[in-house]
This record gives C-alpha cells, sequence and structure tokens, in this order.
C-alpha cells in the first residue's frame, strides 16, 4: 500500500512534464497576476479537491442526478471564462470584489486587502472539473475501479496522493510567478497590464476547451516533452495488478492463448458489430485508449498508417475506446473526436470497461495483436515498439519483415493526415471562410505541418475548391512522399513546385488519391497550382524507401 500511494505522489509530480498540463497552465500562472498571497494556494487546494472527488464520484453522480458530465463540464468552461473577462476589464474586476469580497475577491478589497484564498479556490474547483491528465497505469487503475464500483480507502488514497503530488508543482509554479511580480518593481508597475494579458490566455483557455483544441495541442507538442516512467516499475506493476484482482501479464512474442472476445459493447462507430469469433482469417489489432489521453493521440499515426497499408491485405484494426472520464462516455463526443482525428477503422465504445477487464487490460494505449485462428500473438503497453509491432503484423499476413531502412523510416515522425474542408482543417495559417469564395493573400510563411491559400478559393466542410487561375495551395511537411485526394474535372494541368522551384504537373483522371511528390525526408515546402473547378481533400504522407 505504502509503494503504491509513493509512486501515485510521484506520477502525480511527474505530469507537470507531460503535455497534460499545457490547457491549465495559462490559469495556473494567472494566480501570479492577482493580488492575494494565498490565492496560489487556493487555486490548487479547489483543484485538488476538485480533482480527487469528481474522479471517485462523478459516475455516481452522473447516475443519480441524470445530469450530463457535459453539463458540468461546460459550465466550469464558463466559469473560466467569466474570470479571465474580470482579470481583462478593471470596472468588471472591482464590481465583482464589491459583491464577492468575503469570498471570493479576485483583487483587492476597497477596504482592506484580501488573501485571495476564496477566489482561488473556486477557480480551482473549475480547473480540477475540467483537467485531463495523462493516463498512466496508476491512473489507468483507480478509474478501471471507479467504473467497476470497486471503490475503496486504498482507491481514495491513491487518488488523493496522486492530487497532490500534481498539485505541489502547479502551486510552485503559481506562488513563482506571484513572488516574481511582487518583487520586481518593473513588473510591480506594469501589473495591470500583466493580469490582462493573461486575463486574455484565460479566455481562450475556454474557448480551446469548449471546441475541444486542447487535444490537437498536446497531439502537436506531445513530441516534444517526455512522458513520465515513474509507474513503469515492475514492483509497481505487480502491486496494481493485486489491487486488481488479478495475475501479472508478461509481454511475449509468442502464442499467448484464445484472445478474448470484444464484451458489453455500448455502440460502434466507422462499423457495425464485430466479434474475435467472425474475424477468423483476419489479422486483428486491438487498441485500447481514449480519445484525450496524450500517449493515445501520440499512437494514432501509426495506427492509421497501418491500417492504410494492410486493410486491403487482412488487417482488421478495432480501436476500443474505453473512457477515462465520464465525458467520453458520449458517443457523440467520441465521433467527433474521431473525424478530427482522422480515425476510419472500427471504434468499439468500451464504456462499462467489460472488454477492458476480459483483456486484464491496464493501460491506454494497449495493443493485443491476434492471429487468423483467434489467438493472441503479441502485447504491448503504452507508446513506441512500432517496429516490432509492424512487423508483427507483417508476419501474420505472411509479408517479409521490414528491411533496416525501412524500420529506420517508419519509426521517424511525419506529417500526420492533413484534413483541408472547414470541418477537420485544423492546421491552416490565417482563417478559413466557410460556403463563400474568398481571395487568400500571400500568407507569412508556414510553420511546420500548416497549410496555406492563395488566390480564389471557395471552402466547404470537406473540401476546398478553387475559384480562380491563380490558385495555389501550399503545404509544410515533413515525409517522404506526399499524396492527395483530389475530385472535379479540370483539362488543365496542376503544377507542381518544391521548396520554390517548379518540378512537374500532372493531369486528372478521376477522383482519387494522386501521388504528388516524392523526396528526400527532411522538411519541405509545396505549392500546388490548381486549376479552377478541382477540389482538394485531404494530404497523406508515406516515409517509405522505394
Amino acid at each position: 500500500m505504502i509503494l503504491l500511494l509513493a509512486f501515485a505522489f510521484l506520477a502525480g509530480i511527474f505530469t507537470v512534464l507531460s503535455p497534460c498540463i499545457l490547457p491549465i497552465l495559462p490559469a495556473i500562472l494567472s494566480a501570479g497576476t492577482v493580488q492575494g498571497r494565498l490565492r496560489p494556494l487556493g487555486i490548487i487546494v479547489g483543484l485538488v479537491a476538485s480533482f480527487t472527488f469528481f474522479t471517485l464520484a462523478l459516475t455516481a453522480l452522473v447516475q443519480a442526478t441524470g445530469i450530463s458530465p457535459d453539463i458540468l463540464r461546460y459550465g466550469a468552461i464558463a466559469l473560466i471564462f467569466f474570470f479571465g473577462l474580470v482579470m481583462i476589464f478593471p470596472r468588471l474586476s472591482e464590481g465583482f470584489a464589491r459583491k464577492t469580497a468575503s469570498i471570493a475577491n479576485l483583487g483587492q478589497n476597497l477596504s482592506h486587502p484580501s488573501s485571495g484564498f476564496g477566489g482561488g479556490f473556486i477557480f480551482g474547483l473549475a480547473l480540477g472539473l475540467l483537467w485531463t491528465p495523462c493516463a498512466g497505469p496508476i491512473l489507468a487503475a483507480i478509474t478501471t475501479l471507479v467504473a467497476t464500483h470497486a471503490i475503496d480507502l486504498l482507491t481514495v488514497a491513491m487518488t488523493l496522493s496522486y492530487s497532490i503530488g500534481a498539485g505541489i508543482p502547479m502551486f510552485l509554479i503559481a506562488y513563482g510567478g506571484n513572488r516574481i511580480i511582487q518583487s520586481s518593481r518593473f513588473l510591480s508597475v506594469h501589473a495591470e497590464r500583466i493580469r490582462q494579458f493573461f486575463g486574455v490566455l484565460m479566455v481562450g483557455v475556454a474557448v480551446i476547451l469548449t471546441f475541444h483544441w486542447d487535444m490537437l495541442l498536446e497531439q502537436k507538442l506531445g513530441g516534444w516533452i517526455p512522458s513520465a516512467l515513474v509507474e513503469n516499475n515492475t514492483k509497481v506493476q505487480e502491486q496494481l495488478t493485486k489491487l486488481k484482482g488479478e495475475s501479472p501479464t508478461v509481454e511475449r512474442l509468442r502464442e499467448l492463448g484464445k484472445a478474448p472476445d470484444l464484451k458489453g459493447i455500448t455502440g460502434w462507430i466507422n462499423s457495425p458489430p464485430l466479434s474475435i469469433e467472425e474475424l477468423k482469417g483476419k489479422v486483428v489489432l486491438i487498441d485500447f485508449w481514449t480519445y484525450s489521453c496524450i500517449n493515445c493521440l501520440r499512437t494514432l499515426p501509426y495506427l492509421e498508417d497501418w491500417y492504410a497499408k494492410y486493410k486491403d491485405v487482412g488487417l482488421v484494426i478495432i480501436g476500443v475506446h474505453t473512457p477515462e472520464f465520464v465525458f467520453e462516455k458520449d458517443p457523440k463526443n467520441v465521433a467527433a473526436a474521431a473525424r478530427r482525428l482522422g480515425v476510419e477503422y472500427p471504434i468499439a465504445l468500451d464504456n462499462d470497461y467489460k472488454t477492458w477487464q476480459a483483456y486484464k487490460n491496464n493501460y491506454w494505449p494497449a495493443h493485443y495483436l491476434i492471429d487468423k485462428d483467434g489467438n493472441m500473438r503479441m502485447e504491448h503497453f503504452g507508446e513506441g515498439s512500432y517496429v516490432e509491432t509492424e512487423n508483427g503484423i507483417r508476419d501474420l499476413l505472411g509479408l517479409a519483415p521490414l528491411q533496416m531502412e525501412e524500420s529506420l523510416a517508419s519509426s521517424r515522425t511525419i506529417t500526420p493526415e492533413t484534413y483541408l474542408g472547414a470541418q477537420r482543417g485544423h492546421s491552416y495559417k490565417g482563417l478559413l471562410k466557410v460556403g463563400e469564395t474568398a481571395t487568400y493573400a500571400d500568407n507569412p510563411p508556414l510553420g511546420d505541418d500548416e497549410v496555406g491559400l492563395r488566390g480564389d478559393w471557395r471552402v466547404e466542410e470537406e473540401s476546398i475548391e478553387s475559384a480562380g487561375s491563380e490558385s495555389y495551395l501550399d503545404l509544410n511537411f515533413l515525409a517522404r512522399q506526399v499524396y492527395l485526394v483530389l475530385s472535379g474535372s479540370s483539362k488543365k494541368p496542376i503544377e507542381v513546385f518544391l521548396d520554390g522551384k517548379r518540378s512537374g504537373e500532372f493531369y486528372m483522371d478521376g477522383d482519387k488519391k494522386y501521388d504528388i511528390v516524392e523526396t528526400t525526408y527532411q522538411r519541405h515546402q509545396l505549392s500546388l497550382k490548381i486549376p479552377p473547378g478541382v477540389k482538394a481533400y485531404a494530404f497523406t504522407f508515406g516515409d517509405e524507401s522505394h
């Protein structure tokens, strides 16, 4: 018990090193810009209390009251938005302080200094409901026990230990900002402007959370921020499996017995219902994931690449979506996330943890590879081992293993699939104007994996359509191969420019995916001059040597 509590505490501390903290970081930093020496403490105490309570009790609360978790979530977002406005506008701040001076003074009381603890505590309560930390095995074990109504004193203690561990570095960040501003004459003079700046950031955070853009931000930056490995300890794994009443499982690349079937699935996305039994004759890869887990998001490009490569030769990928938080149980939320992330393979909704328990799983993500006879042949937990997993797929499909150069290439990062329509187009430099023809001027240089438009374009939900003779589609990418899905017709060619030099042209011969360019593996600038009437849907990328 002491070992689990200690590692839960350490896992919480290491959360500050993960991209999961990014969506709430501006809110934590804002504590230093508001008067009240106890405000940072109030925020962290509120966050720890809220996160602990809602992790343990939200499922029961929703079942007992029928309140949608989305209502609670959007209420918390509205509170964050309001606090941001209070920081931006002095008159609103003064009015709010006057009305709530005894419990939630955001600034300075008109008659005496406020500690700021009450306002910080309320603010922290909202943050605790919105914060979704990266899912390691300890948090996964807690979530599983809560979902299966197996809460005991140890579960509560582990949750609280994790929350306190996460709260300590956050408090140091908030308190350090407070001390820096108070001790610096220059910063003190400009404290009001600094506060307004962070108020704008807070409003931005509310907008990002409303539209779930925090997932895309975490996926974009996840590769640059290390994930904590503190929980990947043999003794910790033994304790976790005992806690859940299971026998420890060992990762093997051999016969692992008959694969459990998919149990208790509450719905399907991208597919009719499937079962392991009816998929005999196919190679099946089971991927346990959840759409707010950054570790899961970082594996998606590999899964999507394998699906594109091998689906026509016998591979079936099933993404078993087992929610970490209650709001992830909503099928509409999962479907929307799948569209945003470009997931096209079947998704099974495991809202009741039945399949998770059948596989004795402890992790997000976790991969289980099943052969054509329905036997488990490989299991892998967490990120990594992409080359080994792909070679396992190829072996079961009867294909030769990847050569050394291909293996190295397959482990490299490439630009993810990039959608061009307004519905899923999140990589644009500038704004899209949906449903009307607009002229896009030359943009500043594109950032990594960004898309830009020049000339006349009509933007639809799923595509963009060239509306002028000088319409250019620009892309900054990292890959060897670039492909583009196009439809429409034109007697004029599509001209291709790579790194500022004309590299060729091609004519359309149907609605399909076109091979645009093959080049060296490094970052390049691609420009396509597309004649009127041609629609572009999505870029995809490869890193194969031929």
